[in-house]
This record gives C-alpha cells, structure tokens and sequence, in this order.
C-alpha cells in the first residue's frame, strides 16, 4: 500500500482545537487529482511529544510528499512534528505551508533545515503541481510559482514569483472532513452551545486596512463562494455528518451586503436544524440584515472593537467610527443576537487612562460576553514593519513574558511579539485580566448569564465557561507574581 501525500497539523497546547480547513481544503484538492491522502492532526489526537507524534507516523506507510501547516503562535509544534516527520520519512518532500510561511518565507526556510520546500500564499494549485512533478520526476520541484527552495548548487533560498489568487471559489472541492477526526473539535467558549460544532469560511481576503492584522496567505482582494454553494455547503454539514452549530470564520462574513441576504434566505428555505454565530466589522450591518441573520439562525455575532478610544484606534486603520461601533451592537441586540466584544490592550500611546477608557465604552456596549488580550504584532502584519521604520516613535517590540527565552528565532516557541510603549508588557497583561474581572464578576452580568439559562446543554456550557475563565484569571495572576 502506497500513500501519496501526508498532511499533518501540529501539537498544541490549546484545549480547544479546530478542525484546520487549510488542510481540508489541501487534502480534498488532492484527492480530486487522484492522489491518496492520509491526515495526522496532533491537536486534536492529543499527540503532545515526539514519541506519541513517531509512534502514529509509524502506522502509515512512508508518503510520497509531507505537508506540515506552520502558524505563528505554534512554532514548537511545527518544529517538533516537522523533525519528527524527517526522521521517520527520510525520503519525503518535505514541504511546510500557512500563515507564518506566507509572512517569513525565506526565513522559515532557514529556521527549518529538514523542511525541503516551502509555499505561501493559497496553497491548493501549488500542492497540486508539487504532487505532479514529484510524480513524474521523483524530484524536488524547483521554480514553481508560491514556493520557496534552496538552489541545488549553492543552497541559497529562492523565493519564486508569486501564484495568483484563486478567483473561482466555487472551482474548488468542498472540504475533505471525513478524513478528520470530527468528534474531537472542541470550540472555546462561548461558543459551542450544540453538538456536533464546526467551523466554516465562505469567503478569502479582506480589504480593509487594520495594520495589527496580517493577510499573509488571503491578501486583501476579497473572494467568495456563491450564495448556492454556501448554503449547499451548510446543509451536507448538517445532514451528513449532523452538524448543530457552525461558526463562521470568515473575516467580514456580511462584507457583501446582498450575497448575505441570499445566503441568510437559503438558509431559511432549507430549514436546517442549526444555530451559527459569525465575525464581521460593526459598518458592515444594519437593522434590516440582522433581522434576516437572526431569522436563518444567528445566535451570536462577534465584533472588534479594540479601543474605546478614537485616536488609538486611527493609529491602526480600524476605520469603523465609536458611533458605529455604538449602532451596531445596539441593533444586534434589539434583534435578539448575543453580542461579543473583543478588546485589546497595546495599541500605539495606550495607557492607563485609555484603557479605563476602553473600560467605560465596554459597560456603555453592554456585550453578552467580552474577551480582551494584549495585541500580539503578527509578521507579514503592517503594524509590524510599521515598528521596524519608526512609526510610532519610541514605542518597542518586545517579546511576550510567557514565552520561553533563548531559542535561536524571536518567533521560535510561540515568542510573540508586543508592542511596548508606555506601559510595560507585564502592565498589559495586568489590565486585560483586570479587565476582564471587571466585566464577568458584575452582579448583573452573572444575573444576565444564568437568566438566559435554557436547556441542559447550555447549563454545562455556562458553567465550563465560567470554570475556564476562572482558571485562566487565576493562572494569570500566579504568572505574573512571578515576574
């Protein structure tokens, strides 16, 4: 037996893992091009060290090519399962893929000496020709568009032009989930509120200009599946493999106003047995469309807010006004739609003024639920070359005081970047616990939460909620008396 491809998404720590669409969509690509597939997915299986991650390689016959997904925050994992997939393949192509990939090709490449190829950008095409050309040549492929390779001769790294996006969405296969292993995707709360849960994107790319955040694999020219395929797609999720609650991690879910109305009335006409929760920006909705979102089966929107204050939040191009902000949670509540806010602490001039700021805007929101962190400065983000050249004056990078220290990359290990300026890293960290204190532990929060009690199932819900938040504040609080 003979195995063409293996696809595997590294250990982390998390306690909630995703199912990686990246993957899915990979792997369903390849087997529409009659190449067998076999994923190993380390989060979710639970494969935390090198033994367990070896002794599940071993179960599979030795691949013709391996992918392995590289994401900032989860380097150690990348790294681990990238030399563990080496030693057990020696004769793989060994290929690596995903946002930190896109962001840092050349880089990456040298950080990860047993890795023979790298691909950034959209991955699909690019896979798809790989596995072709190894086929025919039983050869490292060198100058295909969106990889990066080290010259046969001098071992210099050459970054290939660039692939074009793919503009036909619907050209491509739906997802290969079945080759997951579905019932072990947990999904932090607050969602999660009917099983079996899964996650769904619709759409690729943003043009918006937030500068913390980085488009490095999408870019900015936004492309969608049709309305159709959406809602075909929503409902295989539902009858085959039964499918409660889905949400949708697409950047801007409603960014085109009339594709989300017909979406929302396909879903009505479909009647499906489902609830879903999205993300969008508080200017992209209105009371008419979240009458209809709330009709199809929206329980749950979440929105960035970021800062309660204007001039912090135009020093990152969040081009959505407070007011704005205002309006739309105002009317997603009037239509019966939970609200989350997410907020952070770190932008350009912060202080503790500003974050009291953001505080009293928060409680005049009156969110559902909140979620606040200190802004991690992605690479392949604007925020981050916008540091490198001075910006923002003598503010800093530093690296985050959870991570390890002494590892031969500032990405190496999950040591994220912040961005430190009047208040210190530690700081932060303090005023979004704080934060987050301030706005679970109100009485008429806690009040709020357990009147919307309705079911069993959501009962569990609220309390593994509250059991993780608490656990995570006093966590927080042990690490940083530490330091």
């Amino acid at each position: 037996m003979s195995l063409d491809l293996l696809l595997i998404n590294p250990y982390s720590p998390n306690a909630n893992p995703m199912i990686p669409l990246g993957l899915a969509s990979l792997a369903a690509v390849a087997q529409q091009a009659g190449y067998s597939v076999h994923v190993v997915d380390a989060w979710a299986e639970d494969l935390w060290d090198t033994q367990r991650l070896s002794a599940e390689l071993r179960k599979h016959p030795a691949p013709l090519v391996t992918g392995v997904t590289v994401l900032t925050p989860n380097l150690r994992g990348a790294k681990d399962a990238i030399r563990t997939a080496r030693a057990i393949f020696p004769e793989t192509l060994l290929i690596i893929g995903g946002p930190h990939v896109s962001a840092l090709p050349k880089e990456v490449l040298q950080e990860f000496p047993d890795a023979d190829l790298g691909v950034y950008g959209e991955g699909e095409i690019t896979l798809r020709e790989v596995l072709e050309a190894v086929r025919k040549t039983g050869k490292k492929p060198e100058g295909l568009p969106g990889t990066i390779w080290r010259n046969a001769g001098n071992r210099a790294i050459v970054k290939a032009e660039p692939r074009p996006t793919i503009i036909d969405m619907d050209s491509l296969p739906r997802p290969a989930r079945e080759l997951f292993p579905l019932d072990r995707y947990h999904p932090h709360p607050p969602y999660g509120r009917r099983w079996r849960y899964m996650n769904e994107i619709t759409s690729r790319g943003c043009p918006f200009r937030c500068a913390y955040c980085t488009k490095s694999v999408f870019g900015n020219t936004y492309r969608a599946f049709s309305p159709s395929r959406v809602v075909a797609d929503i409902a295989e999720l539902v009858k085959k493999y039964q499918v409660r609650e889905i949400h949708f991690y697409d950047d801007d879910l409603t960014l085109n106003r009339a594709r989300t109305v017909e979406i929302m009335e396909g879903l009505i006409a479909a009647r499906l047995d489902m609830i879903w929760s999205c993300t969008t920006r508080c200017d992209l909705v209105d009371a008419e469309l979240l009458r209809l979102m709330k009709k199809a089966g929206c329980w749950m929107i979440s929105y960035g807010v970021e800062s309660g204050n204007e001039a912090l939040r135009n020093t990152v191009d969040k081009g959505v006004t407070l007011e704005q902000t205002i309006d739309a949670f105002r009317e997603t509540k009037r239509s019966g739609i939970k609200v989350t806010g997410y907020f952070m602490v770190g932008l350009p001039g912060e202080t503790e003024e500003t974050v009291q700021e953001t505080m009293r805007f928060m409680d005049r929101l009156a969110p559902d639920y909140v979620n606040w962190g200190v802004m991690t400065v992605y690479p392949g983000s604007q925020f981050y070359a916008d540091v490198q050249c001075g910006k923002y004056g003598s503010g800093k990078l530093v690296q985050s005081a959870l991570a390890e220290s002494g590892q031969s990359s500032p990405f190496q290990d999950a040591l994220l970047y912040g961005f430190e300026g009047a208040l210190s890293r530690r700081r932060m960290e303090e005023l979004s616990r704080l934060a987050i204190r301030h706005f679970y532990l109100k009485p008429r929060n806690i009040v709020r939460i357990l009147i919307d009690i309705r079911s069993f199932s959501q009962l569990r819900h609220t309390v593994q909620t509250a059991w993780n938040l608490l656990r995570w504040l006093t966590s927080g609080m042990r690490m940083l008396a530490k330091l």
